[in-house]
């Protein structure tokens, strides 16, 4: 295998942490063997940077905020993707969508996530978030009582 340079391995790393398939994210920098380069030094460096980026980059709000989105979301744009030919992918929100089939007859099949998971998901964490603060004010309270 050849040597794989600093560009390289940041365009890889990009492409593997965006889609989490080794082959393709090789292909990506004109390399043939994506299990190998996860093992180079370089590589692990570049990773580890990155996901130590996107770890200060994610907040605990956004995740709510995408439960939330989930759980309450639309799927007006799944569904025109199945019932407009013209419809323009790229432009369409599918973050709903999980899978589509067709079968022989022409039937159309869509799955969506499951928003209940993704309720009791949102739930647990708003009442996780309750209990922090509830927790907190209860200790505050009882430092401003104590002599």
């Amino acid at each position: 295998m050849a040597k794989i340079g600093v560009g390289d391995s940041r365009a890889f790393a990009a492409a593997y942490l965006r889609t989490m398939d080794p082959e393709y994210a090789a292909r990506q920098v004109g390399q043939s063997d994506g299990t190998a380069l996860l093992s180079k030094p370089e590589v692990q460096a570049e990773l580890a940077e990155r996901r130590a980026a996107l770890r200060r980059q994610l907040l605990p709000e956004d995740v709510v905020r995408m439960l939330a989105s989930l759980a309450f979301g639309r799927c007006n744009d799944c569904v025109k993707l199945v019932l407009d030919p013209a419809a323009e992918v790229d432009r369409l929100n599918l973050s709903l969508l999980t899978e589509i089939k067709r079968n022989e007859k022409g039937t159309v099949e869509v799955k969506l996530i499951d928003r209940l998971a993704a309720l009791e998901q949102l739930a647990a964490l708003v009442a996780s978030d309750e209990d922090t603060a509830a927790a907190f004010l209860s200790a505050l309270g009882a430092a401003e009582e104590a002599p």
